[in-house]
């Protein structure tokens, strides 16, 4: 995302660097998870100021029942299908996401 190029920057970079990991220790015992968050409705950064996006109790509860499946890689919401698009959709998403930040600052 242009507006957050570093965020955005380190999001790809920890993607790429647990998929690489999860290669390397493939055969040992030690198993390499990754969460993709969605947007959280937290109080991260001080009270009321992350109030959209899912309820904590509710991506908790998403990311538990993937860890139990056996899953490596679990995303939820919006970051679940993020982890499944193709380049183009990744282009086509983030230019309505783009198209509706602009919508909503005008």
């Amino acid at each position: 995302m242009a507006i957050a190029p570093i965020y955005s920057a380190t999001k790809a970079a920890v993607h790429s660097f647990t998929m690489s990991l999860r290669h390397q220790l493939e055969d040992t015992a030690i198993e390499v998870i990754e969460v993709a968050l969605p947007a959280v409705n937290t109080d991260l950064g001080g009270a009321g100021l992350h109030t959209f996006g899912t309820p904590v109790d509710e991506f908790a509860d998403a990311i538990f029942k993937g860890l139990e499946g056996g899953k490596t890689e679990i995303g939820y919401a919006r970051a679940e299908k993020a982890m499944r698009m193709s380049r183009d959709e990744i282009d086509d998403s983030v230019m309505l996401m783009y198209a509706n930040l602009k919508n909503t600052i005008l």
